[in-house]
């Protein structure tokens, strides 16, 4: 091969080789580029509202409860936060605690509803907090925050009061105390062996339900605040088992719909005194509907059966004996004042608002109920 031919060959060679190792540095520069663009941002924590729920879960009536085990954070991309301070009420529990803070912290997810998700915050000093976060509740900043002020104003041993929260025109956050025993709901009706839930306990907590709820009425009456959301998933047990009302206030009753609250047909939009009044109407109704619980120990809605309804047929069918949770009964609870307190759980469930007792009866009703109960224990041989 001439000298010329042989440079030739060569350099073509190198050519080739240059070509092939600036496609094998192209191709990984391609793919390294596609690996960012696929991986998750550091900065970023997956939306909770992207979460699908694959578990089967017990559930109230419109609030899926045990959702998920994994962390979050409370912040997602989705969310509109924006820079803004925590507002912490009246609780030394709380009072260093910073918006950031809040936003950083590990949570579980513990439920998500129609209008809002639920956290179990845990801090690095071992503190755990509930936060609520609000979307879609079309009310304004002002309006919001003297709503939790008055709330904040409102005391009662019975009611769960907010620590602190964060609002912004889209979002909002309320910070509570977390109560490690769970809901009525969950003593109720929940997956786990129930523990012995006797007579005496049952109209204990209906007493001390009642009462917390007429204190808050009166309150919060001018206002036009009513709970607007009242079941059994809002009442929470505290360490001592004492029950504590939840998340009064936060949500607007549809006022052509009583039992809205138990079927998940709450309006957040109307904020009208003329609603107001029949939200607390509404919440007499919820009410009743926690004494059928307390009373059947049956879900409010099963395989499409309404307790309401159910109740009623039985004591039109003159078997009221039937209506009565078995291990009550068991338990050696008097009959006549167990009928005597479905009497005024029928009464609270009246369809017709205006037909409906005050809070202020119901409460002398069940306190009579209880009287009698206490006495009967103290003169027992």
């Amino acid at each position: 091969m001439k000298p010329i031919s042989k440079s030739i060959v060569m350099f073509s060679g190198y050519i080739a080789l240059g070509l092939v190792i600036i496609g094998l540095i192209l191709c990984r520069l391609k793919k390294k580029k596609r690996e960012r663009l696929e991986a998750p941002s550091p900065c970023k924590v997956a939306s909770v509202d992207d979460i699908v729920d694959t578990k089967p879960s017990f559930t109230s009536t419109d609030f899926k409860t045990d959702v998920s085990k994994s962390d979050y954070s409370i912040y997602s991309t989705e969310s509109a936060f924006v820079p803004s301070s925590l507002v912490v009420l009246t609780s030394p529990i709380i009072s260093d605690l910073k918006f950031e803070d809040l936003l950083s912290a590990p949570a579980e997810l513990l439920g998500r509803g129609k209008h809002g998700t639920l956290y179990r915050v845990i801090f690095e000093n071992g503190m755990v907090l509930a936060v609520k976060r609000i979307k879609g509740w079309m009310i304004s900043t002002d309006e919001f925050k003297h709503r939790m002020q008055r709330l904040d104003q409102a005391k009662h041993l019975n009611v769960l009061p907010a620590l602190a929260f964060y609002c912004s025109i889209h979002e909002k956050l309320l910070v509570y105390e977390y109560q490690p025993n769970g809901s009525l709901f969950s003593l109720l009706h929940g997956k786990q062996p129930r523990r012995k839930f006797e007579w005496a306990s049952r109209l204990k907590i209906a007493a001390k339900i009642a009462e917390a709820l007429a204190y808050m009425h009166r309150e919060l009456y001018v206002d036009g605040i009513p709970h607007g959301n009242l079941k059994s998933t809002n009442i929470l047990l505290k360490n001592n088992m004492e029950p504590c009302i939840s998340e009064y206030g936060l949500m607007v009753m549809d006022p052509q719909d009583p039992s809205s609250s138990l079927n998940g047909l709450n309006s957040m939009q109307q904020q009208t005194k003329g609603t107001s009044t029949n939200g607390f109407k509404a919440d007499i109704y919820g009410f009743g509907v926690i004494l059928l619980e307390l009373l059947t120990g049956k879900l409010v809605q099963n395989d499409g059966i309404d307790l309401t309804s159910w109740v009623h047929s039985v004591v039109r069918e003159e078997w009221t004996v039937e209506v009565f949770d078995k291990s009550i009964i068991l338990d050696g609870a008097s009959e006549e004042r167990m009928l005597n307190l479905l009497q005024v759980a029928i009464k609270c469930v009246n369809q017709a608002p205006e037909s409906r007792p005050s809070i202020s009866q119901v409460v002398s009703m069940i306190n009579t109920i209880k009287e009698e109960d206490d006495k009967s224990l103290v003169y027992e041989p």
